[in-house]
């Protein structure tokens, strides 16, 4: 999937950036440089340089310009969504490590997460998710596949950027829906070890996958660091 124009410019800087190319006290260009230099628009060069500043890497001030703070992220994952395909998409430009894998009948945890009747049995996915080539987790996740998908947890490589296109082609489907629900809650001391965050809070993030009968289909059970976790949605009005 083709990436926003302003992720390609933020990512393209970034990497300028953590590369010593751009080195900490430097300016980066203006808004009207970036337009002129990309070809694009000032919305899209503001944008940009909101990614970088989310990231940690940079600070603007008004009259003073934008200048380079660090030359690593401080902030790892920032996720800002607008539709259905820019959820796919991040799913697509990150890494689900999958540590575990097996078949469960839903009770206990499992049970609170599928929100199902006691005993239904799932294919679960257990691991991390990372963007490729940095070490610290983006979040735990587990994932959670519709037992019509028995047979498929064997096909899915340890190392899987998106699980999605497989259930649709596997059972012939589109997925038309999608629901989500996002709460704070206690980070646990191994927990905070495995995310190499602090222990304190944390954003869990559930995502559940429906076709158009509203049969669900997939489920995503994902536990972040509170303080490397920014999340954005734009709403485009009717």
């Amino acid at each position: 999937m083709k990436r926003h124009r302003y992720a390609q410019i933020a990512k393209e800087l970034g990497e300028r950036i953590t590369s010593g190319d751009i080195s900490v006290g430097d300016s980066l260009p203006t808004e009207a440089e970036l337009c002129k230099k990309y070809g694009v628009s000032r919305y899209t060069a503001r944008e940009a340089l909101r990614q970088l500043r989310e990231a940690g890497l940079i600070m603007r001030r008004p009259r003073a310009g934008t200048t380079v703070t660090a030359a690593s992220a401080t902030r790892a994952f920032s996720l800002p969504l607008s539709s259905a395909a820019d959820l796919f998409r991040y799913a697509s430009d990150t890494r689900f490590i999958v540590e575990k894998r097996g078949r469960i009948r839903a009770a206990g945890e499992d049970l609170a997460v599928l929100e199902c009747r006691r005993g239904q049995e799932w294919i679960k996915f257990s691991g991390v998710r990372r963007k490729p080539g940095i070490k610290t987790p983006i979040c735990l996740i587990s994932v959670y596949l519709n037992i019509a998908l028995a047979g498929l947890e064997k096909r899915i490589p340890r190392s899987s950027g998106v699980i999605y296109p497989l259930v649709e082609k596997e059972l012939g489907v589109r997925i038309a829906w999608i629901g989500q629900r996002i709460e704070a809650v206690p980070l646990t001391d191994q927990e905070a070890l495995r995310l190499k965050a602090k222990p304190g809070c944390g954003l869990r993030v559930r995502r559940y996958y429906y076709d158009a009968t509203d049969r669900l289909l997939e489920v995503s059970d994902s536990l972040h660091a509170a303080e490397r976790f920014a999340y954005e949605m734009r709403l485009r009005r009717d």
